[in-house]
């Protein structure tokens, strides 16, 4: 497919646009005598011209080739249900598609690298720009990630102060064979006040991660003033003809292509432009923070995984009537890790003695053990409740937990009982485990 520049443009200033139509007048050194001859060369209007001096743009670079991906939402889906017995059920999700989803949007939960260049910014400048940008991390899930170097970047950022910012559109950055960049804010300063900064990293942030420019949203019904449009993409630097103002601006994107929903004229990627532009004298305001709906449409284009309930229930090992009472906590500690903590209960006024362990298993094919005990003679030995984290990197899904006791004699001795409940645990869970009985007496 022939490779083309798909460039929008949009208006975010509030400036007032004027039309100030010519009018040739008389030259009083024309010896003409016939009143209608001076009339008439009175009347002749120049053509009209319109001052748009101080309107920035963003201009979005597409590019329409390639196939792009599928995206991927296996980060997200619904771990597997714990049941009160310890069994655990598969989930099944039926995911449909959301209205305007396209191909173009990341993966939720994938890390995007992204390169500020130092030439043309101050470190002033790309605090602000790596601060603004990862208040997108509130609303979708996906992180941002910055590096040093631009060969290590998918986002490459360039501060070339030429009065445009613009952006390539989500994952056509990666029709990017030469490695030029894909983003330029263009107006940042040192003395850009944060508001600024806010409106302009956000909106080309929010088209690095897929979105488009909500005027040409098809759910858009703005009332252009078609020749006040044409005259502006007209002069410098666009020169664009009738055609390529009906194409690249007028024109809709498709409600089957696009991250389609209800058009928001409050949206962080709507920008403003004044009432002289519409022929029904309709102003866009200049939005600087995202929107409700851009909060909302965010969180259902990028969802964040979802938190199941706590899950409680008791765990028979099989080996003289053992009854262990189990909590799962779900985002309880660091998103990281799963605690797994061990303590004696009670059953029937009796209370479990004795040793007691468990062991997860990791990745390297070792356990890391959890161990309680209160009838030893050696009172520094006895620790009736004990408690580790464990990386969720070094936790093998694959085995199951190892359940041990003391038996006859003090033995501590392995049971056959293994827990397979690992593959429906996630990062910042809490394994409780109370061991109430040990004795069919």
């Amino acid at each position: 497919m022939k490779k083309k520049f798909l460039l929008t443009a949009a208006f975010f200033s509030a400036l007032v646009a004027s039309a100030q139509p010519g009018v040739i007048q008389a030259n009083k050194k024309i010896k003409e005598t016939n009143p209608a001859v001076i009339q008439t060369i009175k009347t002749v209007p120049l053509k009209t011209t319109y001052d748009f001096s101080n309107i920035k743009i963003c201009t979005d670079i597409v590019f329409p080739v390639g196939n792009l991906p599928e995206r991927d939402f296996s980060a997200v889906k619904a771990p597997p249900r714990i049941n009160n017995d310890g069994s655990v059920s598969q989930v099944g999700v039926s995911r449909q598609p959301l209205a305007g989803e396209t191909n173009k949007m990341w993966n939720p939960g994938q890390t995007l690298t992204v390169f500020l260049d130092p030439a043309g910014s101050s470190e002033f400048i790309r605090s602000k720009v790596r601060f603004f940008a990862q208040q997108w991390e509130n609303h979708a899930n996906i992180k941002f990630q910055f590096v040093n170097t631009i060969n290590a970047a998918q986002i490459k950022v360039s501060f070339v102060n030429n009065g445009k910012s613009w952006s390539m559109v989500g994952k056509d950055i990666l029709f990017n064979p030469f490695g030029a960049f894909t983003m330029n804010l263009g107006w940042l300063t040192d003395r850009t006040a944060d508001e600024e900064f806010r409106r302009v990293v956000e909106h080309e942030f929010g088209h690095a991660l897929g979105f488009i420019h909500e005027h040409q949203s098809p759910a858009a019904n703005i009332a252009w003033d078609r020749e006040k449009v044409y005259a502006y993409f007209a002069g410098e630097p666009n020169k664009w003809s009738r055609a390529d103002v009906d194409i690249n601006l007028f024109n809709k994107y498709s409600r089957t292509s696009t991250n389609f929903s209800a058009y928001d004229r409050f949206s962080i990627m709507h920008y403003s432009f004044p009432a002289e532009l519409t022929t029904d004298g309709s102003a866009m305001p200049m939005n600087t923070d995202f929107s409700p709906t851009d909060k909302h449409y965010a969180r259902l284009i990028y969802p964040f995984p979802p938190t199941p309930s706590n899950a409680t229930g008791t765990l028979r090992t099989g080996d003289d009537c053992d009854m262990v009472d189990f909590v799962v906590e779900y985002g309880v500690v660091a998103s990281d890790r799963i605690e797994f903590k061990m303590q004696f209960g009670r059953m029937d006024n009796k209370t479990v003695t004795w040793w007691k362990q468990i062991g997860i298993p990791l990745t390297n094919n070792t356990e890391t053990l959890v161990a309680i005990q209160n009838h030893s003679l050696i009172p520094a030995e006895n620790n009736p409740v004990a408690s580790v984290q464990v990386p969720v990197s070094q936790i093998n899904t694959n085995k199951g937990i190892s359940f041990s006791k003391a038996k006859l004699l003090g033995v501590h001795t392995p049971l056959g009982f293994k827990w397979n409940v690992l593959p429906a645990l996630k990062g910042g869970c809490r394994v409780t485990l109370t061991w109430k009985k040990d004795s069919c007496l």
